[in-house]
This record gives C-alpha cells, structure tokens and sequence, in this order.
C-alpha cells in the first residue's frame, strides 16, 4: 500500500487539521483520540456552528453569546454527529487518527512535532476496527 508521510511542527498542527477538514466539501469526519482519563473515544463530527442543540436528558439548549473559553490552538471544537450535535472540544495533542472524506490519516505525537501519515485506501474492515476502538 502507498503511503506518504508529512512532518507538521506543534504550533501549525491544528491549522494543517482544520484546512484539512475545510478542503473536502462532505464536512464531516471520523476522529479517534484518547481522553483524559486514558480511554479510547471515536466519534463522527463536523464543524459546522450550532446555537442550539438537544441536550441528552431531551431538553434544547441556546448558546449564550459568550467567547469561547477554550484555547482554539489546543482544542479542535466539533459537533458530534451521533449524540444530537452536541459540541465536543478534542484535544489536538491526543488524536490518534483522523479520517476526512475517504482517505485516513494517522497521527504520531513527539516532542518537537507531528507526523501525519496518509493511507489513501482504507478497507471497510479496517475502518470497523477503528469505529470499534481497536487501534
């Protein structure tokens, strides 16, 4: 299988995520990350701004006109497609793997950057595996 590789310093990594979710016109995305307590968390998003969402107990919540209070340079803010488009901020620095419209990209942290690594055909084994946690 062709590979190409890419090596993205820390400082541009979440510009280099964000054009790469803006250049495929589908918008939406596959991400698996680890969270903060250490388990795996796969979900599909998109970027598109929401002022308001269902909330899981059944209830609309309204956005507040209030700034964002996380870092936009440590968190990517998506909306979750799965748990009624709820926001959800991801921090860049434990994504694991992304996927945008067919091609799979997998992420390798170091200390001084990034290396992105493109896998243009991804089976549809393969990206089961991934939806389940198994990566």
């Amino acid at each position: 299988m062709f590979t190409t590789q890419a090596d993205v310093s820390i400082k541009k990594f979440p510009d280099f995520v964000e054009t790469l979710i803006e250049q495929f016109k589908a918008e939406k995305f596959r991400v698996g990350w680890i969270k903060k307590d250490g388990t795996k968390r796969v979900g599909k998003f998109d970027i598109v701004y929401r002022v308001r969402w269902k909330q899981s107990d059944g209830s609309m919540y309204k956005r507040k006109n209030k700034a964002r209070t996380t870092d936009p340079m440590k968190f990517l803010q998506a909306y979750d497609l799965e748990d009624n488009r709820t926001p959800k901020n991801i921090n860049y620095a434990t994504i694991k793997w992304l996927n945008v419209g067919k091609k799979f990209y997998k992420i390798k942290h170091l200390k001084t950057k990034v290396k992105v690594i493109e896998f243009p055909k991804v089976t549809f084994d393969m990206r089961e595996d991934l939806d389940k946690g198994n990566w």
